[in-house]
């Protein structure tokens, strides 16, 4: 499948955070989404999930207009993990299953398959010993692979994460990050990651888009250099690290 962002504008009524956006991704995809703080990085992913309406633009899958679908459809099509804390009374379980609503009956009854998807996701990601837990009594961490197993039970050909790796400690960060991979190339999706663990995912992702008063589409690591333009930071192109200095 072929994601193609046209001539697409994001922001709120009285004002526009990024124009002229022009990108291309494809399945297995694994896209860093990467800027400073406050440059638009959310604003476009919840865009593109249709959490905000774009102010301009078109955004096609393949032949399908994902911006002109009613929420349920493109449910089929997109799965987003925001950075908003969830404070529901429901049990993990619960939360998990919900990802699976685009495809249940009426009455929110889960088929075999259903039950296979969510247990397969929620082994690899390590929570289903946290099953019969109210999501109010998680850890931060435990929480965010719980956002996370949900959007992947939904089985999108697009996952979006907002800074997905927050309130991980460094090990399960790179083990969400390898899973993500996996999925990506296993699964045909495109997986887009803001992120600012950049030193952490630059040696998986395949593309770097980066934020300033667009998205621009890097290919080259040397691109990197001018991403903070601040003297404390450099990019070392031979390590392929950002460094203090």
């Amino acid at each position: 499948m072929q994601l193609k962002i046209s001539n697409l504008a994001v922001g709120y009524k009285q004002k526009t955070v990024l124009s002229e956006i022009n990108l291309q991704a494809k399945t297995g995809d694994f896209i860093a989404l990467v800027g400073k703080n406050g440059a638009g990085k959310s604003t476009f992913l919840k865009t593109l999930s249709g959490i905000l309406p774009a102010l301009s633009g078109e955004v096609l899958l393949d032949n399908v207009d994902l911006l002109a679908l009613q929420a349920q459809e493109r449910a089929r099509y997109i799965s987003i993990v925001l950075t908003d804390r969830i404070d529901v009374p429901m049990t993990v379980r619960e939360f998990v299953v919900m990802g699976r609503q685009p495809y249940t009956t009426l009455w929110g009854k889960t088929s075999k398959k259903d039950k296979q998807v969510i247990s397969e996701v929620c082994e690899m990601l390590n929570i289903t010993t946290l099953f019969d837990r109210k999501i109010t009594e998680l850890s931060d961490g435990e929480r965010q692979k719980v956002l996370i197993g949900r959007a992947l039970v939904q089985e999108t050909p697009i996952l979006l994460l907002d800074e997905p790796t927050t309130h991980l400690d460094m090990e399960n960060k790179a083990i969400l990050i390898n899973n993500l991979l996996k999925i990506s190339k296993a699964k045909n999706k495109i997986v887009i990651i803001s992120t600012h663990d950049i030193n952490l995912i630059l040696p998986k992702i395949n593309k770097i888009w980066l934020t300033d008063t667009s998205i621009n589409e890097k290919l080259q690591h040397s691109d990197l250099n001018d991403l903070f333009q601040s003297e404390w930071i450099k990019y070392d192109t031979n390590c392929q690290i950002f460094r203090l200095i």
